[in-house]
């Protein structure tokens, strides 16, 4: 036809890679995020006791939050970000009050399957005032960031992966 653009076809394959990595990085799942020992809003799971945590400062009250059975202890001012809206939606925990859709201080859980990092496992210095880092616990990668080090390495430090049945 004189005068009509071309038509771009999405390939079938192309798009199920695109939802595949989408569905790895959202939080499609949310009732499996919940404080350890609080009522899972599906069937309730079996979580394993902590084991090898870091030792919190004084001070530093905690709480164990979980996700997909991995779970991590943060300080004990932390809630459940709704980032509904957001131009992605993770699941994640910072401090009360904190912008809901820009991770300044907190933590986040990504598929590991699907995650891509800048950098390699461990806490680095980020941009500005900002310490960022993450660690593989089970089927998640588990990413923190903050302007304290010592506080993002002892969150990644209680990163505990799904116990083994």
């Amino acid at each position: 036809m004189t005068g009509s653009r071309p038509v771009r076809h999405v390939s079938a394959a192309a798009l199920a890679v695109i939802v595949a990595a989408l569905a790895g990085c959202t939080a499609g799942d949310d009732e499996q995020s919940t404080v350890a020992g609080a009522p899972a809003t599906s069937a309730p799971a079996v979580s394993p006791p902590p084991t090898a945590s870091a030792e919190p400062r004084p001070g530093d009250d905690r709480q164990t939050i979980e996700y997909r059975e991995v779970q991590v202890d943060v300080p004990a001012d932390w809630v459940r970000a709704e980032s509904r809206g957001c131009e992605f939606e993770f699941v994640q925990w910072q401090p009360a009050g904190s912008p809901p859709c820009r991770l300044t201080t907190g933590v986040v859980f990504y598929g590991a399957a699907t995650f891509d990092p800048a950098h390699r496992p461990g806490v680095q210095k980020g941009k500005g005032d900002t310490w960022v880092g993450y660690v593989y616990a089970g089927d998640l990668a588990v990413y923190a960031a903050g302007p304290d080090r010592a506080l993002v390495q002892d969150v990644l430090d209680t990163a505990r992966p799904p116990a083994q049945r």
